[in-house]
This record gives C-alpha cells, structure tokens and sequence, in this order.
C-alpha cells in the first residue's frame, strides 16, 4: 500500500505539472568558462548557460548568464559577480549554480579553492539566494577528461561533486548531478566512440572545419563546442524533471518552485540521424532530443566513404558540406540521413506534423523524449502475460532502426521480428514506459540467429547499459532467450537501445520481457498478470519442449505459441557495464 501511495503521489506531481502555468521568472547562472556566453567570432564554442534558453517557454522564462571564465566559487563572489546578480533578481527568480572547474586548479592561487574551503563559498551562493527569495538550485561541474573521478578522488581529491550534494541535502534544495549524468553519457552512449566525444562535443577542431579557427584548435579536454553544451543543457532539464520525480529530500517550498520550473520546459523532438551505408566507418552526428527552434548541426567524418549531400526525411536535400549548422530544430520528430556514394537511394520516412507534440515536459531518460500517440496497437500485448515475466514487449517495430520487419520464419511471437542490419553500427530504439521502479528488475531477450560465432549486442535500459553475449542458436527458426540481471528502472517513458557490436549486426530480435509488472509500449497498457484477473489463458509449449507453460501468448501463424520461447538460462550470458 505504500508503494502505491508513493506513485499516486508522483502521478499527482506531474499531473500538476502538465496544468498550463503562466507564472514568469529569470533564472540567473553563476558559472566558469564552461557555462558562459561567448561572443560569435569563437563560434562553436559555447557554454551551457549560452543555450539553456532553448529548453524553456521563452515567453515565460528569461536568462541571465552571469558565468564567467576563469572564476572559481571564491573569486565569483570577491569580484562581485554574485551581488550583481543579487541586485537584478527578483523574488521567485531561479539561481542555477555550478563552480568546481578552476576551484581544484592548484597551479593557479588567485583562483584555488582548497577543498575544506570550497563548501563555504557554495553555502554562501545557497544563503544569500534564500536571503533575496530566490530558488538556488545547485548543478555539478560537468565531466572532464572522460573521469568522474574529477571530482571525487582523482585530481586533487577534489570532491566538488560530494560537497555540492551535502549541501543540496542539507538546505532540501534541488540537485542537478550533471557530473554523473555527463560522464554516464560520454562513457556509455559513446563508450566505443571516444573521437567522437573530442571532436563532437569537445572543441577539438582541425584546420578549415569552422571559420573562425582556420588553422583549427585542440581543447579536446576542457571546452565545449555547441553540440556539446546543447547536450548539458538537455542533461540539466532532464535532472530538474528527476528531482521533480524522485528528490523525497527537497522542501515543501523548493518542490513546489521545481514544479513551476519544470512546467516551462519545453516539449523535445527526436533527432534521428543515419546513414545510407550499411557499414559506415566514420563518425556522425548521433541522435539528439532538443526543443523546436534550438541549434543544430549535422556533421560526418568518414574513413574512406565519399560524401555527397544531406537530406531530410522527406528526401529533399538541404546541405552538400560535412558540418552543416546554422540551422533550427523542427517541432517534430525528424531524421536526416548522410548520402554517400555507393550507398541506397534515398527512401521517405514517415512523420508527423509540425507542433503535434503538444505542451507537456518530456521524459528524464537520457535517451530522450516519448510520444505516446503514435503506436501501431497490433504491437501491444493484450493476453495475460505469466508471473515470472510479467510485461512483455514485442520488439518486431521499433520507433527507429536499422534494419527491417520481417516474418519469414518460424516460431516468432507477435507481429513479426526485427533483422538488424549486418553491421556493428545497426542499432534499433523503442520507446517504453514504466508505472513503477526498480533497481534490480531482470529482462530477458527472446531470439534468433543461424552462425557460428556470438552476435553481442549492447543493451541500453533507461539510463543503464549492458553487454550482453548472443550466442548462435542453431537457425534462424529456433529461439533463445538470454537474460539481463538488475537491470535499473525508474517510474516514467525511457527507451530501450539495441546497438550490434559486431559486423555481423544482431540476431533477430523477436520480443522482450521483465520480471516487474507495469513495463509496456509506450502508447499501450500495461499487460494484466495471471492471478490479477479472474481469466486466465494458458497456453501450452509446442510439441518437444520441455519448458514450463507460460501464460498469455501472441499469434503466430495462426498458432497459439508461449509468449516467453524458450526459457533456457543454461544460455543466458548478462554483464552489467
């Protein structure tokens, strides 16, 4: 019964939310050179104070971006900075914080903060906001040099990131962990990609790439690029909307002010970016979630590919240059797709109109935004799903991939399964919704591959990915099952990747399921669990298996087969990353 108030509670919260708020307010940014506005003859670099903007209803909400290069917490404050900002602001204002940067940096004493110190100062940004009636809210320094031991017990034992959160805990304020998030995200989503961290996000730029460095730059470590701070600012919105969600520490009044804060941010479109080539080699602009009317660029490095022209989902060209920016997000999904010479033609991708998204805050998974008006309802489970795996899922369409729906063999269970292409690039992202949480669900992965060597793939659940090893199963008509153990799931929309691994691509992916009830396409309702109902279908195993029945099934051919295949753990393989 709790746990059910618990949720009712976190239902109210966002219904709240989503209720049209015309409060106004500014939301004034104490900062160093990675939240700073800078002047456009440095384009691209950028801080994340310069974009925030983007994300919030700007007929509601103003920035001030009072960050500054070089200033540590101390120096922020001994230079007056924090006073101006003081005298601008009014009650109800918003005062986003984050220093840690230039505090750790010993070499330099005008602006080192020793660590005992660093507290203190932060405090101060805590109490003289309280003192004017603003709503502090404190964000950690983003990470640095791909290691979040940054700020924790790397460089310096400089823990900004542990002493930021005390003190958010302490004075029951919002904290935004964007060193966690940032590093979760550069170490995960682009683990295998470490140039494309560098060169995307980071300002390492190579001669003749951006005018205003014509002989290029390397501060592949430190500053960012536009993509990159766009990417903070995304990371800060999705954190604010998880305080809102999961932060039981905050007071009633900064609950009620994150409430209002989160109600102006704006709906995010998915940037779906691709390729015509099956085996691409090169980096790419990878897929982004940001507002209608924010910053992008596309941008491809190839290997060895020729470059011929970008072209939008609707297959009309728009640029023939390999860094192609300048230019507005849409308010709709979208993709565009890298034409390259020996690849496919270019085929149409269905979509949506311009604003049909609505006005509601989207997701904080840090895969972006849901949809929950666009799904194919032959896709949702509608038997009765078993009670060791409680949501199933079937995989057959995904909202994007790389690959086909396909139904030309034996023994699938819904509407078909997805071929991945034969490629280590070939990913496939489905958007899922969740009515409860859990830090230790278990999912399985029903599928099937002819070969003789593994297809791993690398499995992305909400914020948490894992490796995981598919062995051959022994054609493509027979069906295994491998598994993933504590898996993280939170109470909202988040998607779940499959990204191949290999050149071979991934197997073909039939369906998945959770242990946990509750788990569905997002679009559909949860699945009814046997013992929750009065009716219940069983539905028995095919001739020559000797796994238990399971209850619930999909139609395959005309035949009730078991909604889970085989449940085989002698070749389930899970590693959590």
């Amino acid at each position: 019964m709790r746990r059910a108030i618990k949720f009712l509670l976190i239902a109210a919260v966002f219904a709240g939310v989503a209720v049209s708020d015309s409060t106004s307010f500014t939301i004034h940014v104490a900062g160093d050179s990675t939240v700073q506005t800078y002047k456009d003859n440095v384009y691209p670099q950028t801080g994340w104070g310069q974009v925030i903007g983007y994300f919030f209803d700007g007929a509601r909400v103003k920035v001030n971006n009072a960050a500054l290069g070089g200033r540590s917490s101390r120096t922020f404050i001994e230079e007056g900075r924090l006073d101006g900002i003081l005298k601008a602001a009014q009650k109800g204002d918003y005062l986003f914080v984050q220093f840690g940067h230039n505090d750790r940096d010993y070499s330099k004493e005008a602006r080192y903060v020793p660590p005992a110190d660093f507290p203190k100062y932060i405090q101060q940004f805590v109490d003289a906001g309280k003192q004017k009636g603003l709503n502090v809210i404190l964000v950690s320094p983003m990470n640095l040099n791909g290691s979040r031991n940054v700020f924790s017990t790397g460089s310096n034992n400089y823990d900004a990131r542990g002493m930021m959160q005390k003190i958010a805990t302490d004075s029951k304020i919002p904290f935004v962990d964007l060193n966690m998030k940032s590093y979760n995200t550069y170490n995960t989503t682009y683990k295998n990609m470490p140039d494309y961290v560098t060169r995307y996000l980071y300002k390492k730029l190579e001669a003749g790439e951006y005018p205003n460095f014509p002989d290029g730059v390397n501060d592949g470590t430190t500053h960012f690029q536009e993509m990159g701070s766009m990417g903070h600012a995304q990371m800060i919105c999705e954190e604010l909307e998880e305080n809102l969600k999961s932060n039981t520490n905050l007071s009633a009044e900064a609950k009620a002010a994150l409430t209002t804060l989160v109600s102006a941010i704006k709906p995010r479109y998915t940037i779906n970016v691709k390729t015509n080539l099956s085996n691409y080699s090169g980096l790419i602009t990878q897929t982004q979630h940001f507002p209608a009317g924010s910053p992008m660029t596309l941008r491809v490095t190839p290997k060895s590919e020729t470059f011929e022209k970008w072209v939008d989902d609707d297959c009309n060209e728009i640029s023939t240059k390999q860094i192609y920016y300048g230019f507005k997000t849409k308010a709709r999904d979208i993709t565009y797709t890298a034409m390259f010479k020996g690849g496919a033609a270019c085929q149409p991708t269905s979509h949506g109109e311009e604003g049909s998204r609505g006005n509601n805050p989207t997701s904080s998974s840090s895969d972006g935004p849901q949809s929950s008006a666009s799904i194919d309802t032959s896709l949702c489970f509608t038997g009765v799903a078993d009670t060791a795996w409680r949501s199933p899922i079937d995989m057959s369409k995904p909202e994007v991939g790389d690959g086909t729906t396909d139904a030309n063999h034996e023994g699938f269970t819904g509407q078909g399964f997805f071929n991945l292409e034969n490629s280590a690039n070939s990913t496939a992202t489905y958007n899922i919704t969740s009515d409860q949480s859990a830090s230790n669900a278990r999912m399985m992965v029903r599928y099937a591959f002819d070969g003789t060597t593994n297809r791993d793939m690398k499995i992305t659940v909400d914020n948490g990915t894992y490796d995981v090893a598919f062995p051959p199963t022994g054609g493509w008509d027979k069906w295994d099952t491998v598994y993933i153990e504590d898996v993280w799931v939170d109470a909202l929309d988040f998607k779940v990747k499959l990204a191949s691994t290999t050149s071979d691509g991934g197997p073909n992916v039939d369906m998945i399921a959770f242990d946990i009830k509750g788990v569905y396409r997002t679009g559909c309702n949860p699945a009814k669990v046997d013992g929750d109902t009065t009716t219940t279908r069983i539905v028995r195993i095919p001739a020559g298996k000797t796994e238990r029945a399971a209850t619930g099934s999909f139609n395959v051919k005309g035949q009730s087969v078991p909604a889970f295949g085989r449940m085989h753990k002698a070749r389930g393989h899970y590693f959590k990353h």
